[in-house]
């Protein structure tokens, strides 16, 4: 009976362990030897500390009190890169590299909101570059948090670059790096295709969340749109969030866990129909849309405009439809991968 309550401690802590450990690690060849180095540990500590030299039930649970909480376990596999203010020096270029990219969409936004309102006069020229300094500093303020939280949480977890690679893309290198002393004639097979680009995931995911931050917070001139126009941004807006912090999440998984990437296709194909609605909306009342024929007058688009309003607006949700097929298609996709 002891020796079963000894085996279920042990056990135990090993799970909680295996449960806490960072996720770059648990597809890895390491992780079952870690695990197995530590039971083998706990195991000698625990005849170690026991008075007859046999491991008992009181020795097994000072064994496990003296190597420590699993947190603190864990920490030292967290502790991966070399420092780099808060983020880690070997994710620091691709750091760089997305805010760069979200800033100049950032900016590029607000100078073309600049423009059109420039020259559709609503506003003065002081008001306008005041509402382009704001939303400059806004915008660039929420991305850099959001770009930054990114990060700060992958190093904390202790990613490398080349832990966003598929296992079955990792395997593969490293037979055509065996293979290179071999006849440069002789053929070699194709490369597998991981079946997420982490790091796409998670900078198109990043820029989208900034792009529905603005849509949702508004920080541009709104006494010239109808209410109802600026309620369906906000909306459009959460939507894009919600979508692009899925999307986020599947970059920051890689190619590990094929369920969880299936299930998070499948939440996302519900938000993405979601948006068409929205659409009819915009396609039945079309003068609520944001058309200026003179300066601080909204007259909305003209009647004979209408079919081609709409034409674009159905383009749009056939897009948005067959977006959702491809979602579909990647759920069937990974299936392979489980």
């Amino acid at each position: 009976m002891n020796e079963n309550i000894m085996e279920y401690s042990v056990r135990e802590y090993i799970k909680e362990v295996e449960k806490r450990l960072p996720e770059w690690l648990k597809d890895k060849k390491e992780h079952k030897e870690i695990l197995a180095d530590l039971e083998e540990h706990i195991w000698s500590k625990a005849a170690e500390l026991s008075e007859t030299g046999q491991a008992d039930e009181i020795s097994v649970k000072l064994a496990i009190e003296h190597m420590g909480s699993p947190q603190n376990i864990v920490k030292e596999y967290k502790r991966r890169g070399e420092p780099k203010y808060y983020i880690t020096k070997e994710l620091w270029p691709l750091y760089v590299k997305a805010l760069s990219a979200v800033f100049a969409i950032i900016v590029g936004l607000v100078i073309i909101g600049l423009i059109v309102s420039f020259f559709t006069g609503n506003g003065s020229f002081e008001t306008l570059v005041g509402g382009l300094i704001t939303g400059i500093q806004t915008g660039l303020l929420l991305s850099f948090t959001i770009v930054t939280i990114v990060f700060v949480a992958l190093s904390y977890e202790g990613y490398f670059p080349e832990d966003f690679k598929s296992k079955k893309e990792q395997k593969l290198m490293k037979e055509l790096e065996v293979e290179e002393d071999y006849s440069a004639a002789k053929v070699s097979k194709p490369p597998l295709k991981p079946f997420i680009k982490p790091t796409g995931e998670i900078i198109g995911g990043g820029i989208g969340l900034v792009f529905g931050i603005i849509l949702l917070s508004q920080p541009f001139p709104t006494y010239m749109f109808f209410p109802d126009f600026l309620m369906i941004l906000r909306i459009f807006g959460l939507l894009t969030m919600v979508e692009c912090s899925l999307n986020i999440s599947r970059g920051i998984i890689g190619n590990r866990r094929p369920k969880t990437h299936q299930v998070l296709h499948a939440l996302i194909i519900p938000l993405k129909l979601s948006v068409i609605p929205l659409l009819g909306v915009l396609m039945n009342h079309p003068e609520i849309f944001p058309f200026f024929s003179e300066p601080w007058i909204h007259v909305g688009i003209p009647v004979e405009a209408y079919g081609f309003y709409r034409g674009i607006l159905s383009l749009i949700i056939a897009i948005t439809f067959l977006t959702t097929i491809e979602n579909i298609y990647n759920i069937i996709k990974i299936q392979k991968y489980k």
